[in-house]
């Protein structure tokens, strides 16, 4: 069988306004975007640094749980939360990214494109 192909979603900052250490409401468009590339077939992953011992002092409770709590109270479809404690950094650099700016339909025309190459 052969594997969902995976999409990785920031979270403070692209699934929510970055209000950390507190958690913004939803950014706009961010339900719909979820829910289209679920139906296309893809894997959505949650990736946060939530969870990093940098913010030890700063954060209180479980990230993790504060993360799949926010998921499923906005009805955010996801698969998986990978919180393996992301460095946190002023850039990430990487050549799959896609710069996330209030645009999510964009994002989401551009990776049903690449959903299409792929199959």
């Amino acid at each position: 069988m052969k594997r969902r192909p995976a999409i990785v979603v920031d979270f403070d900052g692209v699934i929510c306004e970055n209000k950390f250490p507190d958690v913004g409401e939803p950014t706009e468009g961010v339900q719909e975007a979820l829910n289209t590339l679920k139906k296309a077939g893809f894997r959505i992953i949650i990736h946060s640094c939530r969870t990093s011992f940098s913010f030890k002092d700063l954060l209180m409770g479980n990230q993790l749980d504060r993360i799949k709590d926010y998921m499923k109270h906005y009805k955010l479809h996801f698969d998986d939360i990978w919180v393996p404690d992301k460095p946190v950094g002023i850039a990430y650099i990487d050549d799959k990214a896609m710069k996330f700016k209030d645009n999510w339909g964009e994002i989401t025309e551009n990776l049903l494109i690449k959903a299409q190459k792929i199959k």
